[in-house]
């Protein structure tokens, strides 16, 4: 009976650790195997009819009448170096605008932030009955897009990651996971700390769905419409929000199929958006 559990808890955590690397995953401590390998092609639609900003001296929720949308296509890797680390990239485009058409601000396209990263598990719930325990170093480089419009899609700065994140499996159902991290740009862009909390139901060996809440706070010292703002000051607001995000994997051979949906649900300095992505994902080596 032993060996039995323990056999059916190693599976649920190959299966985590297969799941596709999402744009908004974050670090997982669930690794690839060693020398195994994964590419993920992932498109992202988002808008927004409403946003957080000053108004008359007070943070406040209001419909933003040319309205925002982006689309966004990411290429993501991820590779197995060993039992306790692994490797990850993501690189990609997007396009941003107004919905209203015309509208007062310009169609934005170019090359998002590329990011690259190492996570270190050490600590493996295989070996006890201890949560897995990781760390991730990571970086981000500055993509190509003009930053100082609503439209922009991204803080056009390169920077620096640091996160912990612990996770366990219970009852090879359901698995639990949490980060907590910081995020350190050059060019006067704010730092920002950041949480995820997810939770994953495997429903058999070829599904699992996925839920997800983000926390993003930043030190910025400007609002948008308060005092001194124009357009200029944009990346360097303190921007805030609050994101829920529900999603489930396919797995397929070698094959996975994903699909999440993100809904942010409070911010500061931020734009409502609610968005959908899909993601195809291929493994490959191990």
């Amino acid at each position: 009976m032993r060996l039995t559990t323990a056999h059916t808890s190693v599976l649920a955590l190959l299966l985590l650790a297969a799941l596709p690397t999402g744009v908004h995953a974050g670090g997982s401590v669930w690794l690839p195997a060693p020398g195994a390998a994964s590419l993920t092609v992932s498109y992202v639609s988002q808008d927004a009819d409403d946003f957080w900003h000053i108004v008359d001296g007070r943070m406040s929720h209001t419909p933003f009448g040319p309205g925002l949308e982006q689309t966004s296509t990411f290429l993501s890797a991820t590779y197995g170096l060993s039992d306790a680390w692994a490797l990850d990239a993501q690189v990609g485009w997007s396009e941003a605008s107004n919905k209203a058409d015309p509208g007062p601000h310009p169609k934005l396209d170019g090359r998002a932030d590329t990011k690259l990263g190492v996570t270190w598990r050490f600590v493996d719930e295989v070996y006890g009955q201890m949560p897995s325990m990781a760390l991730r170093f990571g970086l981000i480089l500055e993509g190509d897009y003009d930053t100082a419009y609503p439209t922009a899609i991204g803080d056009g700065a390169d920077g620096l990651e640091l996160s912990g994140i612990v996770g366990k499996v219970f009852g090879n159902r359901l698995a639990l996971s949490a980060e907590v991290g910081t995020k350190n740009r050059s060019s006067d862009i704010p730092n920002e700390t950041f949480m995820n909390f997810d939770a994953h139901v495997i429903v058999s060996s070829h599904l699992v769905l996925s839920a997800q809440y983000h926390l993003q706070r930043s030190d910025g010292d400007r609002d948008i419409h308060g005092p001194g703002f124009t357009r200029f000051v944009l990346p360097f607001v303190d921007e805030e929000l609050d994101r829920l995000s529900l999603g489930g994997t396919l797995s397929f051979d070698r094959f996975d199929l994903s699909v999440r949906w993100y809904d942010v649900t409070d911010g500061r300095n931020a734009a409502d958006f609610n968005a959908v992505s899909g993601s195809l994902t291929y493994h490959f080596g191990g």
